[in-house]
């Protein structure tokens, strides 16, 4: 079963307390079930309007690069336990010099799955190669515009025929490597949405595996700052309804929220993302109070009494939350 299946399973299972009692029973046993979003280096060549990178202030805060010796430790500590590993969550990974060392890293402790994000602009043919030889299952590359004018000012920095040229390289490797994966992560605003519209006649002729479409989320300053999703609703069924049914008749996976999950006030979901999502960077492992030289991730949650307060949480009266930053998204 890969992750895409185990994400539909996922969304099949409707009560949020049986997910926490998988989630306890997988964590006692000691097996796997999170995922590891992965920065080795927090370093960008792109000034992305959406994101962070494009705020002068939040760069000087953003610095930092794991030494090898650094990366071996972290492996040790969570590898083991993880069922998915991704490299390059909120910087780009082909800024780190060793790559294939990470990956390495991954296979020996046998993370059943291994994707890489990255906005393509410095993929080669050569290193992708290499990634690939070396156990990475997927490449997500990211795109904020269907055509040059609109991804180039969205993408600052971003060259449209380096993204071009990478995804000519990706499906010419995938007839060589049937089993690798393409994905394309699209971040929608009011400014690129209508785009989509026309995704097909541009990428349509690229092997790709799956789609992702985000809608755009704070996630800290930056130079874009209209979050409203109004004219995504507004045309949706023009743009993810249509880019649904042509994905289907290409036997393509689409990953992308429902209508119904852009509209409602709450999301649920976040009670389950607590206990499967990780996050390491070189300015946060895990948890704040997490000691890389002494902890375990076991002993750091025995410690934590993460059995005790799943329980808690699975018997209690109300099992809700607030939170709307983590929406839902159907896989088809």
């Amino acid at each position: 079963m890969n992750i895409y299946s185990l994400l539909k399973a996922n969304r099949l299972i409707k009560s949020n307390r049986v997910k926490l009692l998988g989630i306890l029973t997988l964590h006692s046993m000691k097996r796997r079930y999170y995922g590891i979003f992965f920065d080795p280096i927090l370093a960008c060549n792109l000034r992305c309007q959406m994101c962070y990178f494009s705020d002068n202030e939040k760069r000087k805060e953003l610095h930092g690069c794991f030494s090898k010796e650094d990366i071996s430790l972290l492996a040790k500590k969570f590898f083991p336990y993880a069922l998915k590993l991704q490299i390059g969550c909120g910087a780009e990974p082909t800024m780190y010099k060793d790559i294939p060392s990470i990956l390495s890293l991954a296979k020996q402790y046998s993370v059943p799955y291994i994707s890489m994000t990255s906005n393509a602009n410095r993929l080669t043919y050569k290193d992708l190669e290499e990634y690939i030889q070396k156990g990475l299952n997927e490449i997500t590359i990211s795109l904020h515009g269907v055509h040059k004018q609109t991804y180039e000012r969205l993408m600052v920095n971003g060259d449209y025929e380096k993204f071009i040229e990478s995804i000519e390289n990706i499906s010419q490797l995938k007839k060589k490597y049937p089993d690798f994966k393409l994905r394309i992560n699209y971040t929608i605003n009011s400014d690129n949405v209508l785009e989509l519209a026309d995704f097909f006649s541009v990428f349509g002729k690229y092997d790709m595996d799956i789609l992702q479409f985000r809608p755009i989320q704070k996630i800290g300053e930056s130079e874009y700052n209209n979050f409203s999703w109004q004219k995504i609703i507004d045309n949706y069924d023009v743009t993810l309804g249509k880019l649904k049914e042509e994905a289907k008749r290409r036997n393509i996976t689409i990953i992308c929220p429902s209508l119904n999950d852009l509209t409602k006030e709450n999301n649920n979901e976040s009670i389950v993302f607590d206990y499967t999502y990780i996050y390491i960077s070189p300015n946060e492992i895990y948890k704040d109070d997490f000691n890389l030289n002494k902890d375990s991730f076991h002993s750091y949650n025995k410690r934590k009494h993460l059995k005790r307060n799943l329980l808690k949480k699975i018997f209690s009266k109300k099992l809700s939350s607030t939170l709307k930053t983590k929406l839902n998204y159907e896989v088809n």
